[in-house]
C-alpha cells in the first residue's frame, strides 16, 4: 500500500564470506538491516562499503610501505624494515569494525603476506592489484547480501 512502509529490524550475520583471486575476506557477526516481507538485507548506507575500505587501506593498514621513486622496495608497516627477498605466505588479519552507532563486527582477511624477520609482523603483499583485488572479495561478500543468500543465515539483533 502506498504511504506504509515495512518495520526495518536489526539483524546481525554471523559470517559473511566473500573470495575474489587470492584473497577471502569473512565479516563476522555484522550488524545489517532487515526489512519485513523482504529476502535480502541491506547495510546502513552507501558510506558503508567506503568506510570498510578506508580501515583496510588508511586506518588499519594491513599493507607493507612501498619506498622509492623509480624502484619500489617494500617496507614493514610497524618497524619499516626492508622486505625484499622474502617470500609471502598465506596470513590471516582480523580487523574491529565500528560503524557509526552500529555494535562492533569484525573483518577476517586471508591473503599472500610477508612476514617480517625483524618484528614478526606481517604484512599485506602491497602491488598495484592489491587494493582491487581486496575491494573484489568485498564486492562477492556483498553480493551475498543482495541475492538473499546471507539473509537465511540473519539473526535478531538482541537490543
Amino acid at each position: 500500500m502506498f504511504g506504509k512502509s515495512n518495520p526495518t529490524a536489526l539483524v546481525t550475520i554471523p559470517r559473511l564470506i566473500g573470495k575474489y583471486k587470492q584473497v577471502r575476506v569473512t565479516f563476522i557477526d555484522t550488524p545489517f538491516f532487515k526489512t519485513a516481507g523482504e529476502t535480502a538485507v541491506k547495510h546502513t548506507d552507501d558510506q558503508f562499503g567506503l568506510f570498510i575500505l578506508d580501515e583496510i587501506f588508511s586506518r588499519q593498514s594491513i599493507l607493507s610501505k612501498l619506498k622509492g621513486l623509480l624502484k619500489k622496495t617494500h617496507h614493514c608497516r610497524k618497524c619499516d624494515a626492508d622486505l625484499m627477498g622474502l617470500k609471502a605466505h598465506r596470513r590471516k588479519f582480523m580487523l574491529k569494525l565500528k560503524y557509526k552507532d552500529l555494535p562492533e563486527f569484525q573483518l577476517e582477511i586471508q591473503m599472500p603476506a610477508i612476514p617480517c624477520r625483524k618484528c614478526g609482523t606481517a604484512n599485506a603483499v602491497n602491488e598495484d592489484s592489491t587494493q582491487y583485488v581486496i575491494s573484489g572479495a568485498i564486492a562477492v561478500a556483498f553480493k551475498s547480501l543482495q541475492d538473499g543468500k546471507a539473509a537465511m543465515t540473519a539473526k535478531p539483533r538482541k537490543p
